[in-house]
């Protein structure tokens, strides 16, 4: 297991002054769950390189009020197939939340005979991504699935399948209301009709560092490889890439994208609704 780390004095400055901005809008996440029976609740996070990228926006978001702590397991190329071990062992703690980003990578020996982007990669992906709801379920967690933005390779080829495995996740998710939730975090760092843009507008909290474009100031979300979020380095057409070295304006989207349902749900947790200490 490997988690994402950014340097620490980068990362806090851009949350620190994120939650500024919602304390002024009265919009902070509350505290709710801090303080309980149970402590605080537990989330924990499975991914490929977008969530190892994502990974300490997501967890300084959901952690930043003390309600919550996170765990990751998160790292690049990897599939859910690689990570369902892990899982069975993760969901006998009974977490409360567990989130599960995948963007269908077949790199890994679990996923041998399935192409890439195939039908048969999607269904393996499906039935695993099955396994993994079944497991924490069973226990009381409540599952999220997060859909992924659209690559610059996929954009240009205007290829219509691109979507295929968000759209499955989606009609997965579908099968388990108001136990499962499918996160289109994709959008974040999509432009309009979800194409792909290597530059957003600035946020108006984050350090504004991309160029000017049509008189807008705009920050660089997308990498060289137009397949992940970190600007400071060229990528890995395996998925293999490395933590972002400094503010990664998009990785902060994805993660905020992912993290904004967590939180309103854990929010709303209460001792009585939290599973039991196993």
């Amino acid at each position: 297991m490997v988690v994402a780390r950014h340097p620490k004095g980068a990362v806090a400055a851009v949350v620190a002054s994120l939650f500024l901005l919602l304390a002024a809008c009265g919009s902070a996440p509350r505290n709710s769950a801090a303080g309980s029976s149970h402590g605080p609740a537990q989330v924990v996070l499975f991914g490929d390189s977008l969530a190892y990228q994502a990974a300490p926006y997501f967890d300084w978001l959901v952690q930043a009020n003390g309600g919550a702590t996170v765990k990751n397991f998160v790292f690049g190329g990897t599939a859910a197939c690689d990570w369902l071990p892990t899982m069975r062992t993760v969901a006998r703690t009974r977490p409360q939340i567990a989130v599960l980003e995948f963007s269908g990578n077949t790199f890994t020996s679990c996923m041998q005979g399935c192409p890439a982007e195939s039908p048969s990669a999607i269904e393996r992906y499906c039935t695993d991504i099955t396994t993994a709801i079944t497991l924490f379920l069973h226990v009381g967690t409540r599952v999220f699935l997060a859909g992924t933005p659209i690559t610059e390779a996929k954009w240009l080829a205007h290829d219509p399948h691109w979507n295929d495995l968000n759209r499955a996740f989606a009609q997965l998710a579908a099968k388990y209301p108001s136990r499962v939730t499918y996160i289109d975090a994709g959008r974040s760092v999509e432009g309009p009709g979800q194409s792909f843009v290597s530059t957003l507008p600035c946020l108006s909290f984050e350090p504004c560092d991309g160029p000017t474009v049509d008189g807008v100031e705009t920050d660089v979300v997308r990498s060289p490889d137009g397949v992940h979020f970190c600007t400071g380095g060229p990528g890995n057409p395996l998925g293999l890439s490395g933590p972002c070295l400094g503010y990664s304006s998009g990785a902060y989207r994805f993660a905020s994208a992912m993290a904004g349902p967590v939180i309103r749900v854990i929010d709303r947790l209460s001792p009585t609704t939290r599973p039991a200490d196993s």
